[in-house]
C-alpha cells in the first residue's frame, strides 16, 4: 500500500490540487483499495491528531503574533533594528533580518514574520532602490527564523507529537537562529557590497536607546513565555494564553487596539489558524496509514544497511528533509514523518530535542524553494516580482542555511547546549 498512497499523493499534488486535498484524498483512496479497514477510521485519525491539549498552543500563539502586529509592534522592532544595524552597507537588509529575528520571538509564524516585516520593510527597500532579487532573497529567507526562535508552533506540533519538552526546544532553538542570522548578514553586507548599495549613518547611542525603549515591551514578551515555562509556573498552551493577554494589554495600552479592532483581530487569527491545523488534521490518517504498513520499518531497515552511524545517519535525514521540502508544506512534512523518522532516531541514540529542532530548521527551508514555498512567493507579491528573477539570489541564501543545518545535525551541542544548561 505504501508505494500506492505516494504515487497517489505526488499525482495529486501535481494536478494543482492544495496540499492538505492530496494529502487527505490519497490516504482516503488508499482505505478504500486496501479494502480491509472501515473508511471511518480517516475521521477519527483527525479527530484524534486535534484533540490535543497541547495543539492549542498553535492557534494562541498566531492570536498572539496578530494582536501584536496590530499592536504596532512590528514598527517599533524596525525602528530598533534600525537604530543598531541601520549603519552596515546593505542596511535595509540587515533590519530586515535584524527584525525577523525580533518579530519571530513574538508571533512563532513564518509566514506571519514574512508578511509583518515584508510590508513595513519592502516599501522603503523599493524606495532606496535597491534591487528585488535581493528585496526577495533577504525577506524569504529572514522569516524562516519564525518556527527556529521561540516560541515556534512548528515546535509545539513536534513536541505535541514526539512527546518531547517544548520549552526544552523553544531553548534549543537560539543558537542555530542567531547563526542563521549572523550568517544572512555576511552574505547580505557581501552581496550590498558588490552592488554598491549606499551606507547610511550610525545611530548613537540615544537614538539608540531611544529606540530600544520604545520596543522594550514587545522584547519582554518572549522572555515572559519562556521564563514561565522554564520555571514552571505554566505550559507551552498556557505561555500561548499568557502571550495573547499580554498583547492584548500593551495594545490597549499605547492606543494602537481598539474595541472596534478585536472582530478583524479574531477574524485574521482564526483563518490563519485553519491553514496548519487543516493539515495537521488531514495528514493524521495519512501518517498512520505510514505507520501500519511498516514504513518505518522498512525506512529503518534501508537506513540501518546503509550505515549505523548516528552522524551519517544525520546528515542523510536532512539531505531527505531538503528534497521533500520542494513538495510538500513543512507543517505537513512534519505531521507525516515524525512518527516513522523520531523513533529511528532514539534508535540510533540521537537526542530527541536535537533531531526534533534539526527537522523543523530542515523542513522549514522548504518554504523558500519552488513549488511549494510559500516565503517566496507572500515575499515576490510584496515586492511585485516574478518568483523566476529572483531564484539565484534566494537559492544562494538556501545554499547557505542548508550547509549551517548539516552542521547543526552534526554538532549537535550547538542545539543542546542552552537546553542542558538551564534545564539539567
Amino acid at each position: 500500500m505504501i508505494p500506492i498512497l505516494i504515487v497517489l499523493f505526488f499525482t495529486l499534488m501535481f494536478t494543482g490540487m492544495p496540499i492538505a486535498i492530496a494529502i487527505g484524498g490519497s490516504a482516503i483512496i488508499t482505505l478504500v483499495i486496501q479494502g480491509n479497514i472501515p473508511l471511518m477510521v480517516a475521521p477519527q485519525r483527525v479527530f484524534v491528531m486535534l484533540d490535543s491539549f497541547p495543539l492549542m498552543a498553535v492557534p494562541l500563539f498566531i492570536l498572539a503574533g496578530e494582536v501584536m502586529l496590530r499592536g504596532g509592534v512590528a514598527q517599533k522592532l524596525v525602528n530598533f533594528s534600525q537604530a543598531l544595524v541601520g549603519h552596515i552597507r546593505g542596511s535595509h537588509a540587515h533590519v530586515t533580518i535584524v527584525s525577523s529575528m525580533f518579530f519571530s520571538s513574538v508571533s512563532g509564524s513564518a509566514a506571519a514574520s514574512c508578511s509583518a516585516i515584508g510590508s513595513t520593510m519592502i516599501p522603503s527597500m523599493i524606495k532606496e532602490k535597491y534591487d528585488k532579487d535581493y528585496i526577495v532573497a533577504v525577506l524569504a529567507n529572514a522569516s524562516t527564523l519564525g518556527p527556529i526562535i521561540p516560541p515556534s508552533v512548528m515546535m509545539v506540533i513536534y513536541g505535541s507529537m514526539a512527546g518531547v519538552s517544548v520549552g526544552q526546544m523553544f531553548l534549543g532553538g537560539f543558537i542555530p537562529g542567531f547563526m542563521f542570522v549572523v550568517g544572512m548578514m555576511i552574505l547580505s553586507y557581501i552581496i550590498a557590497l558588490k552592488r554598491n548599495y549606499k551606507i547610511y549613518k550610525r545611530s548613537n547611542v540615544k537614538e539608540v536607546f531611544i529606540a530600544f525603549k520604545e520596543a522594550i515591551w514587545a522584547l519582554i514578551m518572549p522572555v515572559i513565555i519562556l521564563g514561565g515555562i522554564m520555571l514552571g509556573v505554566f505550559t507551552p498552551t498556557e505561555a500561548g494564553a499568557v502571550a495573547v493577554l499580554y498583547g492584548f494589554v500593551l495594545g490597549f495600552a499605547n492606543g494602537n487596539i481598539k474595541i472596534r479592532d478585536l472582530k478583524p483581530i479574531f477574524y485574521r487569527a482564526a483563518l490563519a489558524t485553519t491553514i496548519p491545523m487543516l493539515i495537521i488534521g488531514i495528514a493524521a490518517p495519512f501518517g498512520w496509514l505510514l505507520t501500519i504498513n511498516n514504513f518505518s520499518g522498512i525506512m529503518g531497515s534501508f537506513i540501518y544497511g546503509i550505515t549505523e552511524d548516528p552522524l551519517v545517519f544525520m546528515a542523510i535525514v536532512v539531505a531527505f528533509y531538503l528534497i521533500i521540502g520542494f513538495f510538500i508544506e513543512a507543517n505537513a512534512a512534519l505531521i507525516i514523518m515524525v512518527p516513522v523518522l523520531a523513533p529511528m532516531a532514539l534508535s540510533y541514540g540521537i537526542d530527541p530535542v536535537h533531531f526534533g529542532v534539526v527537522s523543523i530548521i530542515a523542513l522549514v527551508l522548504g518554504a523558500v524553494t519552488p513549488p511549494v514555498g510559500i516565503l517566496l512567493f507572500i515575499a515576490s507579491s510584496l515586492a511585485d516580482v516574478k518568483v523566476g528573477e529572483t531564484l539565484k539570489l534566494v537559492m544562494a541564501f538556501v545554499l547557505l542555511l542548508a550547509v549551517l543545518t548539516f552542521v547543526f545535525a552534526l554538532v549537535p551541542q550547538i542545539i543542546l547546549w542552552l537546553p542542558t544548561l538551564v534545564m539539567r
